[in-house]
């Protein structure tokens, strides 16, 4: 199956019966690349995770249907005080486990970690402020385990949003590849020991 980086926290997923796409971005310094998918996921309602209108998609999923499962969580560490809620989606594609996180602002805890469960890839925000930072994406990826690690949501050359780039979660752990926007995953191949790829080959 592809997975193609779109940029900020939205991927395309192109799987043997359909295609995923997450969070589509707005207004965050550049252009959204136009995909068709069959379902759209959304973490939250906020601009650079919600245009939903940027993508042709047959459906839109913002809680557990159509073999998604939302996971409710925090956008913040004060109970969504600051911000709300997000979403966590896990999905099973081609027999691979996947987590989008969202914009999750809350710290790790072994509830939440025994709610997402066993997973293969997880797509986890690192660049602070408005979700968790480098540190607690680390502590998140110690505690899920994953086989493979996708950074996102973090400064890009053009990105106006106030957010570290990806360099700080890049040097504090092991295993990091840099790829371009597009790579392509299989069941019976996936790592035994965790690989993270950073997808930004310098497009955003």
């Amino acid at each position: 199956m592809i997975i193609k980086y779109l940029g900020h926290s939205s991927f395309y997923l192109r799987g043997a019966r359909f295609s995923v796409v997450t969070d589509p971005f707005s207004d965050i310094g550049y252009e959204l690349e136009r995909v068709k998918a069959d379902f759209c996921t959304v973490s939250h309602g906020h601009f650079d995770h919600d245009n939903v209108s940027g993508v042709d998609v047959r459906n839109v999923i913002r809680s557990s249907e159509h073999g998604f499962l939302a996971i409710k969580t925090y956008h913040d560490a004060r109970s969504g005080a600051l911000r709300g809620e997000n979403t966590v989606f896990k999905f099973e594609m081609d027999g691979i486990e996947f987590c989008h996180m969202g914009d999750v602002g809350e710290y790790c805890s072994t509830e939440l970690v025994e709610q997402i469960g066993e997973t293969d890839v997880l797509f986890i925000p690192v660049g602070g402020n408005y979700t968790i930072d480098y540190r607690e994406a680390i502590n998140y990826v110690e505690a899920i385990k994953p086989k493979i690690v996708i950074p996102m949501h973090y400064k890009t050359r053009s990105c106006t949003i106030d957010i570290d780039g990806v360099e700080k979660f890049a040097k504090r752990i092991a295993g990091v590849e840099r790829t371009g926007r597009e790579i392509e995953i299989f069941k019976e191949s996936l790592p035994d020991e965790r690989v993270v790829y950073i997808m930004d080959n310098g497009e955003f």
